[in-house]
């Protein structure tokens, strides 16, 4: 069995957050897509809303991928790079 690094465990942390965003795109696109077929048909305008919520969908997938993303990178905390006590003084005279 493979031991899982933190550097492996990172990046599949990178992934999640990704497919996640990639998904909430896939899914605000398809949402448009229904809303407007259902729109006009029931309004009888057949490709009007259709078009506009497709296109309408395209930033708003963008701003929820962008949420999404950094609400993912706020929750990443960062290792303190590792010092020596010489390093922590400059003051002090090196050895």
């Amino acid at each position: 069995m493979q031991q899982r690094t933190p550097e492996r465990l990172k990046n599949f942390a990178l992934a999640a957050t990704a497919a996640q965003g990639g998904c909430a795109s896939v899914i605000v696109v398809i949402g448009a897509l229904l809303i407007g077929l259902w729109l006009d048909s029931v309004l009888h305008t057949k490709p009007v809303f259709t078009l506009l919520l497709i296109i309408l969908s395209v930033p708003l997938s963008l701003l929820v991928m962008l949420f999404l993303v950094l609400g993912a990178t706020r929750s990443i905390t960062p290792n303190p790079p590792p010092t020596s006590e010489k390093e922590d003084r400059p003051w002090q005279e090196k050895d």
